[in-house]
């Protein structure tokens, strides 16, 4: 049965991408954010290219440089090795696609021991708007998306076993996945969280853990984003400031209401539920489970945060809400008919927004 499950899940994914292509475009837009990062691409071989004075189109490119570095290489390779910019770029994406599907799957696997609550959780996961569109498209984000769920796959092996092994790979992955998209380093709240509730109530024994960790994830980060600022003087709190400057919006309640609603479409009402499932549980019982699951919902609140309000960033929204989702999944499986209803309608909406 388990296998059936898996073999029909990548059945599934090579559907999705495929209609992916089919339905949304994957070209060079030369008004969106793709510009800025094949010109980073230019830059990598010739620094010099860039500089803050020469304005706004410099500017975005020095930042994806700094925010996107590993990504900008990966999509360069990819490029020089199929010919094209577009190509290779598309081949990236869906190399990404696959790793991190599969990866979620497994994770949601092993938490509630179901294939069928992996299944049904893997495709609310892969096949939401922003997935086969930013994820697909001329973005870098899924990259950080990757190793965010990389690290909580080791995080929550680490959970099941006990090896250090899975934390130092938790935290190598946010490491790597920060300089692939910076959405990648709040991976560091359910790192942090899990250490925390181990080493309750000894704060020295939780500093021990945690301190070899987060100077594997701050080091890196510290030198590039220092190289960055050596080369170019520039520093991400400017990107910040100007998204503020940029993005005014008449209501960002309704804003939020109206992203985050055709984000999740038919996920909202199941996560829903399953935050009231959990939190009747955690009134019973507090489990390392629930810290886990907690502290991926409280590392979403970054892209909340964020001055510009888009499906894109409010991804980081989509891990958490599967997990409580999955809870429902796993908790009334004799309605499992019901919610292959609901994740056709799901599936149906993503691929029908513009």
């Amino acid at each position: 049965m388990s296998r059936r499950y898996f073999g029909v899940f990548l059945a599934a994914l090579l559907l999705i991408a495929g209609a992916s292509l089919l339905f949304f475009s994957h070209g060079i837009d030369p008004n969106g954010d793709a510009v800025g990062y094949v010109d980073a691409m230019s830059a990598l071989a010739n620094p010099n290219l860039l500089s803050l004075e020469k304005g706004p189109r410099d500017i975005f490119a020095i930042h994806r440089l700094l925010t996107t570095s590993l990504s900008i290489e990966a999509v360069r390779i990819s490029s020089y090795v199929s010919g094209s910019i577009v190509v290779g770029w598309l081949v990236w994406n869906l190399i990404l696609f696959f790793l991190i599907n599969l990866l979620w799957y497994r994770l949601l696997e092993r938490m509630f021991e179901s294939a069928r609550v992996a299944f049904l959780g893997g495709l609310f996961f892969a096949g939401n708007y922003a997935m086969i569109t930013a994820g697909l498209g001329n973005f870098m984000d899924i990259g950080g998306w990757t190793f965010y769920v990389l690290s909580l796959f080791a995080l929550f092996s680490y959970t099941q076993t006990g090896r250090k092994r899975d934390l130092w790979l938790s935290a190598l992955a946010i490491a790597v996945g920060g300089l692939f998209k910076e959405n990648g380093y709040v991976a560091f709240v359910p790192l942090t969280a899990v250490l925390a509730y181990e080493s309750f109530p000894s704060p020295l024994r939780f500093l021990k853990e945690i301190t070899p960790l987060a100077a594997i994830i701050a080091l890196p980060a510290a030198i590039h984003h220092w190289y960055i600022y050596d080369t170019y003087g520039y520093y991400y709190s400017y990107w910040y400031r100007l998204n503020q400057e940029v993005y005014h919006y008449p209501s960002r309640l309704g804003e939020y209401i109206k992203s985050l609603g055709s984000l999740l479409t038919f996920l909202a009402p199941l996560s829903l539920i399953g935050a009231v499932v959990w939190i009747r549980g955690l009134l019973k019982k507090i489990t390392l489970t629930d810290v886990f699951i907690a502290s991926v919902l409280v590392s979403s609140i970054p892209a909340l945060m964020w001055p510009g309000i888009t499906q894109r960033v409010l991804f980081m929204v989509v891990p958490g809400a599967t997990l409580l989702a999955c809870l429902v999944f796993k908790k009334y499986e004799r309605y499992t008919p019901v919610f292959f209803a609901l994740l056709i309608l799901y599936l149906l909406g993503a691929f029908c927004m513009d």
